[in-house]
């Protein structure tokens, strides 16, 4: 039986042995530094859900810790512990190494799960490289030159055949390039968007998953969201458009959170796709990491970042020297149970009512026991008097409510008459307090709430609720667009480019107005492609506008996951100027299963006749000379 090569791995796998070997006592002697907490407390409290099988691996290792963490352990273990004296004095502040964490368990998935093919050679030289930034950081440097000297050495067995292949990539590319300029508006020489602003390393790469795109506030809260999209604040923040909408929830929780005003019961209502989640893991973020993002470099990418935290904490007059920490409580309605629960480390008491859980994750077994009997049973629950002594005793605190109406489908109705009481009740409580935020979001429409028991419970709570809260809308559809590109694309762009392209395109429509739709040669579509650009508005306007009028697909979280495989895709090949209708990729399945996923009917036939080699459209571009001129105008006219 034949074993398949795989060179790259196998250095990998080297590499991140030499970073395990190196971060363990690393991470070990700085938990050490928590007062008052011995280093086991420490790691089942970052790690609750892996609590009992730590125990199990420390009595088989006679009790050495080093030996039961492991890689994929250690992002939660120094995000979790990066406040005060641990990681964050460690680090220097520098939350940029949580990111470089997540993105090295990836890696180390990756390795640990071969697929047919060897890792791609780019991939593994950036994951080398971060492992040694890493490495330095925790003043490890013997480890660091051992994995620099494996990467030295991949580059110079790589050299030869990078020359070759560098040398026929350049001779493809100007000739299709010289083919792609007759395209052009004015036969402009503009530059490939590619190049002008560059897609998020996982688009590049082709390592992202689509699951990736949908936001959880559970696996967050756990510490096994992506780093690069959601589980890192500061990557998260360089993502994130902060809309109106999303800017004027943070300053109100800041406010609510100083004691300064603020509407103290929020509750967020769209439909699928529509920001509530992501909205709701900014706040998380914000609360836990406020002091860190507030004081990111000033210089470099994350310069941005800084200036909109920093204006926020200004606009809800945050006084950053004062000593606020704010405990966070996520409620996740799909994630919780009220039969199959956890229970605390401490007491073993059960963890299967809103309540029990909220009192336990904003302050332990101590808030836990000070709502007493109604913590321990699912037929009590708490009033004002036992909620207002809880959050005495918390003090400042946000309250995170997902999917309140998914978790209150399951309850059955003696239950579920309980949790209303418990929901009016805290959102009083909330109003009592000068210091907690509850964010509770709600489906948007009967129908999304998922049968007529959904109906009721959400009519039900907004009946409850509604003598308090604030209603409040994440996402305006405007705002749309540059969501989408900051998600994907970040904050670098060559604006001078952009600009170049924009305009040229806009000249063009000038000219040939008969030609284009009225108003597309107009300054306000000029503002409206820079926002969009690199993808040209038409898309959006088709997915926002049109799209968004089936019911199964997503708005944000659709056009997301459709720009994400095209963009993933046409990076490898595309050199327009600008990604257009007709530059989208019918031939990829990647990019085609979302039709499949929401509409009804076979396409795969109308796509293999519009976007395919021997094609309807192909077939009369090579009939006509002047159409393969343009890149194949058949084609990319099927496409539009």
């Amino acid at each position: 039986m034949n074993t398949i090569e795989r060179p790259y791995r196998d250095v990998l796998n080297k590499a991140l042995d030499i970073y395990r070997d190196a971060m363990r006592p690393f991470i070990v002697n700085s938990l050490k530094q928590v007062r008052g907490r011995t280093v086991e407390e420490v790691l089942y409290d970052s790690l609750p859900r892996q609590a009992h099988e730590f125990q199990e691996r420390l009595q088989a290792n006679d009790g050495d810790v080093e030996a039961v963490i492991d890689i994929t352990n250690f992002p939660a273990l120094v995000s979790k512990n990066w406040r005060g004296e641990v990681f964050g004095r460690q680090f220097g502040g520098d939350m940029t190494v949580q990111n470089l964490l997540y993105i090295i368990t990836q890696a180390r998935n990756r390795a640990a799960h071969p697929e047919n093919t060897d890792l791609d050679a780019e991939y593994t030289r950036a994951r080398l490289h971060d492992i040694a930034e890493v490495l330095g950081k925790i003043n490890a440097p013997n480890q660091k030159q051992m994995v620099e000297e494996l990467r030295n050495a991949l580059i110079n067995t790589e050299e030869q055949t990078q020359q070759v292949s560098t040398a026929g990539r350049s001779n493809t590319a100007a000739t299709t390039r010289t083919s792609a300029r007759t395209t052009l508006p004015d036969n402009t020489e503009l530059k490939p968007w590619r190049e002008v602003i560059p897609p998020n390393l996982e688009l590049t790469q082709g390592t992202f998953e689509e699951a990736e795109l949908a936001a959880n506030l559970q696996q967050v809260y756990d510490g096994r969201a992506s780093a690069t999209s959601y589980g890192n604040p500061v990557s998260f923040f360089k993502q994130t458009h902060l809309t109106a909408g999303l800017r004027s929830l943070l300053i109100n929780a800041l406010r609510r959170l100083a004691g300064k005003g603020g509407a103290p019961v929020i509750q967020t209502k769209t439909g699928f796709g529509g920001g509530k989640t992501h909205s709701l893991i900014a706040l998380y973020h914000l609360a836990n990491s406020i002091d860190a993002l507030a004081n990111l470099p000033a210089d470099g990418d994350s310069v941005n970042t800084r200036a909109e935290i920093r204006s926020i904490m200004q606009e809800a007059g945050w006084d950053d020297t004062l000593d606020i920490h704010p405990k966070v409580a996520v409620l996740e309605g799909t994630f919780l149970s009220p039969t199959d629960a956890e229970v605390t480390k401490e007491n073993g008491d059960p963890l299967n009512t809103l309540w029990g859980v909220m009192a336990y994750q904003l302050g332990g077994q101590a808030a836990y026991d000070l709502i007493g009997e109604a913590a321990r049973r699912q037929d009590s629950a708490p009033l004002g008097a036992q909620l207002d002594r809880l959050f005495d005793h918390i003090g400042p605190c946000v309250i995170l409510m997902d999917e309140l109406v998914a978790y209150m489908t399951n309850l059955s109705d003696d239950l579920l008459a309980m949790n209303y009481t418990f929901v009016q009740a805290l959102t009083e409580s909330a109003r009592r307090a000068k210091n907690v935020v509850l964010v509770v979001t709600l489906p948007e429409s009967q129908c999304e709430a998922g049968g007529m028991k959904g109906e009721t419970i959400l009519a039900t709570l907004e009946t409850r609720m509604g003598r308090i809260e604030s209603i409040w809308k994440p996402l305006e559809t405007n705002e749309a667009f540059e969501v989408v590109r900051r998600r994907l694309f970040g904050n670098q762009i060559n604006e001078i480019e952009r600009d170049r392209t924009c305009e040229a395109f806009v000249a063009m429509y000038s000219r040939n107005r008969r030609a284009f739709p009225e108003g597309v040669h107009e300054q306000r579509y000029l503002e409206r492609m820079k926002v969009c650009y690199p993808i040209h508005p038409e898309i959006f306007e088709r997915l926002h506008s049109d799209w968004s009028t089936i019911h199964e697909f997503q708005r944000t979280r659709g056009v997301l996951r459709l720009m994400a495989n095209c963009i993933s895709r046409l990076y490898r090949t595309d050199v327009s100027p600008l990604i257009m209708p007709g530059n989208l990729p019918l031939d990829d399945p990647n990019f085609t299963s979302e039709f499949d996923r929401i509409l009804s009917g076979r396409w795969d036939p109308v796509f293999t006749e519009a976007d395919s080699n021997g094609g309807r459209t192909d077939l009369i571009d090579q009939q006509r000379s002047n159409f393969s001129e343009y890149g194949g105008a058949a084609r990319r006219i099927a496409r539009t």
